[in-house]
């Protein structure tokens, strides 16, 4: 039942807010509108939105009913607490708490000793308080349903004292000089933790974020981006003080002996060595060929029209036995010699060699009609192996860096237009694929998520001349006979963003990067091509389109220790060993298998 209302006061609440104004986090501003709803609803509704330690203790509490728009969630925190008569309280780490005080009704009819004030808002709050023997003086108070702990503090601190919390809770009332002598310095050597480097590879992607690309820029304030430093500050008195000296990556805190036991206790959670993650990430291209041939082409190999490395008999104008063209597919394959006959046509007579002629009785020329279909095997072009640290980017990019100018127009001196050339400002243009990775480690196991993003940028100009080469477009500028070309690049690209959740040694695939490319090749006789009518039998028309497809295949492994690095490193040499083996023993012919062995005999016999 409890689950119910909860889900219930998150939809109600989610349906009242403006989508600007429900962002999670530290800093989230929300809508809150509840009429009689437990408290430890609208508690786990705020500690889900801030995502912060909230902690309400075990107790009877009244129904809330508030109406809040656009509020930062502390002060959303605040005025529910204050509606029900609680208050929030801060504990060591950040910890929130929410509870109801004890609360003290008292007014005094004379200047009263501060020691007796002191015992009597303890006993109110059934606190454990230790007064300082140089707290003495005398005041006069009245409180009416004050919390025990704020009418302590503003009694001690009238006189100048000030509260000090230590272990179990334990409260001491002390002189603020008395505590500056007790304080002592010491400093904490951080191994692991530390403040991002000014000097970081630059990762070239659109899909950093801009704070990322500030942080690797160099340019950063060690205050606002090391966070642990503002945790560390939380955790220190009201008289303590902390400097970190970033050269040592060392903390100074000077402060009181709890506060450093407990800094001790929070350094030793935070600063462990970090997880990282071993990704073995493979390219996979597969290429499919569609290629049409049509024309007559004069070779020297004659007339033959291939289907998957076979033939297809042909005699021009009409067919086998009389039928329309390409009656017979013959195709050689593995295990067969000579051609393939579909078994379906009536032969007859006919006799198919292993190359087949077709011919033009009245000329004697090669015709061809051809229409090839090729599909490829599919290859690892690539098969690059990375470590990443938990939470930080890594980046692997396979291609080639084009340069490219720009043209701009100068006049001279002479009032004529001139054409000058420079490197464009968007120059150079990458061209291959990228792969950004950001793999988080999931705290005490070996699952972890990944944001995944790559990208396919290919050139697709149509340029085929030594002025604009493949993948270039030539534009031409000018006029009034000073014109000029210049060939610029054309670039296609495609991109897949994903996250993914795995378990350490699974595989992950990603597919869907695409890339076509038509290449159209004209080739005639000159003189008799121009003939009319006729003048197609001396042409020749090829256009192949291609489409290459690119999967990757992403295994990520989680590396908590040396030894798990030290697994892999053997895992990885025995795969190799196995690889090459096998290879060796593919191009072991038996000749070649024979004369080995005997090598080895003789050996042998001479050891």
């Amino acid at each position: 039942m409890i689950t119910s209302k909860v889900v219930a006061l998150a939809a109600t609440l989610a349906l009242c807010a403006p989508a600007i104004s429900q962002t999670i986090g530290k800093e989230a501003r929300i809508n809150l509108r509840v009429q009689d709803r437990a408290l430890s609803e609208v508690v786990d509704y705020l500690r889900e939105q801030a995502g912060v330690n909230l902690v309400l203790l075990p107790g009877e509490y009244d129904q809330v009913s508030v109406q809040l728009t656009d509020v930062p969630w502390r002060d959303a925190l605040d005025v529910v607490a204050e509606s029900v008569g609680c208050v929030v309280t801060e504990r060591t780490g950040g910890i929130l708490v929410v509870e109801r005080p004890a609360r003290v009704t008292y007014e005094t009819t004379q200047p009263t000793d501060i020691t007796a004030v002191i015992d009597l808002i303890g006993k109110f709050g059934n606190a454990n308080i230790v007064v300082a023997p140089e707290v003495k003086g005398l005041l006069s108070l009245r409180l009416t349903n004050v919390p025990w702990r704020d009418a302590l503090d503003v009694a001690v601190k009238t006189l100048g004292f000030t509260v000090i919390e230590e272990n179990r809770g334990i409260l001491r009332v002390v002189d603020p000089v008395t505590l500056q002598a007790q304080m002592t310095t010491r400093s904490y050597q951080l191994r692991y933790i530390r403040p991002q480097s000014r000097f970081r590879p630059q990762i070239k992607s659109e899909f950093l974020m801009p704070l990322q690309q500030q942080r690797q820029g160099g340019q950063q304030d060690i205050a606002r981006t090391f966070t642990v430093l503002e945790a560390f500050r939380k955790a220190l008195s009201s008289g303590g003080d902390l400097d970190y000296v970033e050269s040592l990556n060392v903390v100074v805190v000077r402060d009181t002996a709890q506060v450093h036991e407990e800094l001790k206790e929070m350094i030793d959670r935070l600063d462990v060595e970090p997880a990282q993650v071993f990704v073995d990430v493979k390219f996979v291209s597969t290429v499919n060929n569609d290629l049409l041939s049509l024309g007559v082409d004069y070779g020297d190999a004659g007339p033959t029209v291939v289907v998957g490395g076979g033939q297809i008999p042909t005699t021009l104008p009409f067919g086998i036995n009389g039928g329309d063209w390409e009656d017979i597919v013959s195709v050689s394959q593995l295990g067969h010699q000579g051609p393939v006959i579909d078994p379906n046509v009536a032969l007859g007579n006919l006799t198919v060699p292993d190359t087949v002629f077709g011919v033009l009785s009245f000329t004697g020329v090669n015709a061809t009609l051809r229409m090839l279909q090729r599909d490829t095997n599919s290859e690892v072009i690539q098969a690059p192996k990375i470590i990443a640290l938990d939470g930080i980017e890594a980046t692997i990019f396979v291609g080639e860096t084009i340069r490219y100018a720009e043209a701009k127009t100068e006049q001279g001196q002479a009032g004529g237009l001139s054409l000058a050339l420079t490197e464009a400002q968007s120059s150079p243009v990458d061209t291959g694929f990228q792969l950004l990775i950001v793999p988080h480690v999931v705290p005490g196991t070996n699952t972890l998520t990944m944001e995944v993003i790559p990208k396919e940028t290919s050139l697709s100009g149509t340029g085929q001349s030594a002025l604009a080469p493949a993948g270039f477009d030539v534009f031409t500028i000018g006029a009034g006979g000073q014109e000029g070309s210049i060939a610029l690049p054309r670039t296609r690209s495609s991109t897949i963003v994903t996250h993914m959740l795995l378990e350490s040694g699974q595989t992950a695939m990603i597919g869907g990067l695409t890339t076509d490319q038509d290449v159209q090749t004209k080739s005639r006789v000159p003189y008799l091509s121009s003939i009319p009518l006729i003048g197609e039998l001396f042409k020749h028309e090829s256009r192949e389109r291609q489409r290459r497809s690119l999967l990757v295949f992403l295994t990520p492994t989680v590396v908590h220790s040396s030894a798990d690095t030290e697994k892999i490193v053997q895992g990885e040499l025995l795969r190799r060993r196995t690889a090459l083996k096998d290879q060796f023993e593919t191009l072991m012919t038996p000749e070649t298998r024979a004369a080995f062995d005997e090598a080895n005999k003789k050996g042998k016999s001479k050891d």
